[in-house]
């Protein structure tokens, strides 16, 4: 008796091959070969109801499979064939370098974002967000405790080396963010913005307060700084202005 193919799955597949096609029926034990196509493909499980194999390479299209029993002989084609595509190509990637990030400071009076400047010498800059979280377990959590997130607070922290021009002249940007980290109240406030130099999609935008701190050094140690923007209020992602 020559076997009987009920159904299969799955009907597609790479062109690579190594998709495992299973297929129901009657007299599946009585088959000693799959054939897709002209192409012998290897028997993974077997039963009287059940047979598995895994494709072979094949060329984009479709492909009949034949099961043959070798015995009798008989062969059963299978009434739908398998469709074998090209895999999608995998887009090729490139490293995105930490020196990517600008860092912008507002020097206009009235902070309206209308008077942006370059903050130059960055040597190093980390963006990022904390979490404040609080246990939310309960009688129902058993072993297994549970946070909640109930706060975020967004800080940049950057260093910074202490460039002058003729005369002795600072830095604009550094000037600012120095003037803010040594007073009180609203002049304390800076508002800053940081994006991805590149034109990627990283951009942001805030207000914050600054921090601003001398790392010394040795004789031999160039002068610079570490600077700390702790967000007051939200960050609030923006067109990148460089791209």
């Amino acid at each position: 008796m020559a076997a009987v193919i009920t159904s299969f799955s799955p009907s597609t597949g790479p062109t690579a091959g190594g998709t495992a096609i299973t297929v129901v029926g009657t007299s599946l034990n009585l088959v000693t070969t799959v054939l897709v196509g002209t192409t012998p493909a290897a028997i993974t499980a077997q039963s009287s109801t059940s047979l598995t194999f895994v494709t072979p390479p094949q060329p984009a299209g479709t492909k009949t499979f034949f099961l043959v029993d070798e015995t009798t002989p008989a062969m059963t084609p299978s009434a739908t064939p398998i469709t074998f595509s090209a895999g999608a190509a995998l887009t090729p990637l490139s490293t995105t370098l930490a020196t990517k990030w600008k860092l912008q400071v507002d020097s206009s009076s009235a902070q309206d974002g209308t008077g942006y400047i370059l903050v130059r010498g960055m040597t190093d800059f980390q963006p990022g967000v904390d979490q404040q979280t609080q246990d939310d377990s309960d009688y129902d959590s058993g072993v297994w405790g549970s946070d909640v997130v109930t706060q975020l607070k967004w800080k940049n922290t950057c260093k910074l080396d202490r460039k002058v021009a003729a005369g002795y002249t600072e830095d604009p940007g550094q000037a600012i963010l120095r003037a803010a980290s040594a007073t009180t109240g609203a002049p304390s406030v800076v508002r800053v913005r940081w994006y991805d130099r590149n034109g990627g999609p990283e951009a942001y935008e805030g207000y914050g307060i600054v921090t601003w701190s001398d790392d010394g050094g040795n004789t031999s140690a160039k002068s610079s700084v570490s600077v700390t923007i702790m967000g007051r209020g939200a960050r609030a992602t923006i067109t990148n202005p460089g791209s």
